[in-house]
């Protein structure tokens, strides 16, 4: 309702493909209670940080039921994917790394089926790439 893109934008049907540029707790929070209220038959996480900020508070928010596609945005302040991939495990959270955020989204969609809900976020700049 803000006007803005990439603020819980939709940019796909069947699958569902939902983007949201929410990157702190807070804003993960309403990510999260956003994706409660979808009906879906699984859930996939398009998710690429910065280097620069404390993550796990917000990898610890996000749904471990979820299949994640880590990825990291072609900018200098990217965290790159294989150790966003190493604190998420931390948390309980798995998936597989990608070169891209093209590429992860790419891989999500192969993987989804028409009722899945795939997701992209994490990261303004994640977001920025697929818009």
């Amino acid at each position: 309702m803000t006007g803005f893109r990439g603020r819980w934008q939709v940019l796909g049907t069947k699958p569902l493909i939902i983007a949201d540029t929410g990157h702190n707790v807070d804003g993960i929070k309403t990510v999260i209670r956003q994706i409660c209220k979808i009906s879906f038959k699984r859930l996939h996480i398009v998710i690429g940080m910065v280097n620069d900020k404390d993550i796990m508070p917000v990898l610890k928010l996000l749904p471990k039921h979820a299949t994640y596609y880590f990825c990291n945005a072609k900018i200098p302040r990217a965290m790159p994917a294989k150790e966003l991939k190493n604190k998420a495990i931390e948390v309980g959270l798995n998936g597989q790394i990608y070169t891209s955020v093209k590429q992860a989204l790419l891989s999500a969609k192969k993987a989804a089926v028409a009722q899945d809900l795939i997701f992209v976020g994490g990261s303004t700049f994640t977001v920025a790439e697929v818009l």
